[in-house]
């Protein structure tokens, strides 16, 4: 109760219109987001791309494995979701502004950034899997087809790991100084969301050495503003909470923060794409920049108790 008391000391809200502000800033970006999209070429970048995903450096049949394994693990996580019981979420009351701690169930657990993770990488692996088996069997993979792998990718990439840093380095050390359970986040789908979306995603670009564009990261700024704009639906008009605190449109600073969400994607997108050229020149050492990377963002475990009873 302590904690969440000091949660809600922390929550600094703005003036009346200020939702309403984060609304307009929502609308601009997106329109123009769709303005750039309808000046590029896209379709060609898209077609490019999604052409090097099932053209990859290795073997095709030995990447299409490792795709089918990828994809198994992230519905075993959809399936552990749904049979592990209530899990614990600190949420924001919209009408009360007060923090409150429910246990979620079901498909309620898919409000969350890091579910829509899972999803965005579990339809990449899906999509591209059957682009996969439609290139070995000497069929023309469809443009619809082709887009959604693409965008998946990218947003895949830039979500997981977003997530995995801000899980890391915000989310468990503000867990562990707490005197709540930690149990919870170390179950296999939250590590499923947390760890191995981004491990998953890194050695793909190993196998892979996808041709991608900086553009692609216009897909990412796409993803967030549309979680954004189900969050505020939803606070609204559904579940009437924020899974995240920061995340309400009323606070005095919420039209940066929700462009600073919708940018922060498109940002660790772009590393992967650095990282993606980097492999395309040399593999091991792009394979050891990836490994590095990820090494940095992932945690599968708490401290040691002699080491939290310490602290």
């Amino acid at each position: 109760m302590v904690d969440m008391q000091s949660m809600e000391d922390k929550l600094d809200y703005g003036g009346a219109s200020t939702a309403q502000q984060t609304f307009a800033a929502m609308g601009a970006i997106g329109l123009l987001l769709g303005f750039v999209l309808a000046t590029l070429n896209i379709g060609s970048i898209v077609q490019d791309s999604a052409r090097s995903l099932v053209e990859p450096l290795m073997p095709i049949g030995a990447v299409l494995g490792w795709r089918l394994i990828a994809l198994l693990f992230g519905l075993a996580a959809i399936v552990s979701m749904f049979r592990s019981g209530p899990g614990n979420m600190q949420v924001l009351l919209h009408e009360q502004r007060s923090m409150t701690l429910l246990h979620p169930v079901g498909f309620q657990k898919f409000v969350t950034f890091s579910s829509w993770t899972l999803l965005s990488n579990i339809l990449y692996f899906a999509s591209v899997s059957v682009a996969s088996l439609l290139h070995i069997s000497g069929t023309s993979v469809p443009f619809w087809l082709e887009t959604m792998e693409i965008a998946m990718f990218a947003v895949a990439c830039g979500s997981a790991f977003l997530t995995a840093t801000i899980v890391r380095y915000i989310i468990l050390p503000d867990l562990f100084a707490s005197n709540r359970t930690s149990d919870h986040i170390f179950l296999y789908h939250e590590q499923a969301m947390h760890n191995l979306a981004a491990i998953f995603l890194a050695v793909e670009v190993v196998l892979v050495a996808p041709k991608l564009h900086p553009y692609l990261a216009l897909f990412c700024v796409g993803m967030g503003l549309v979680y954004v704009c189900f969050a505020y639906i939803f606070a609204y008009r559904g579940g009437g909470y924020y899974v995240y605190s920061f995340i309400d449109p009323r606070l005095r600073y919420a039209p940066f923060t929700m462009l600073g969400l919708a940018f922060a994607i498109a940002v660790f997108f772009l590393g992967i794409f650095m990282a993606s050229m980097i492999v395309q020149m040399n593999t091991w050492l792009g394979a050891l920049l990836l490994a590095i990377w990820v090494s940095l963002i992932v945690q599968f475990r708490g401290p040691k108790p002699e080491d939290q009873s310490s602290s």
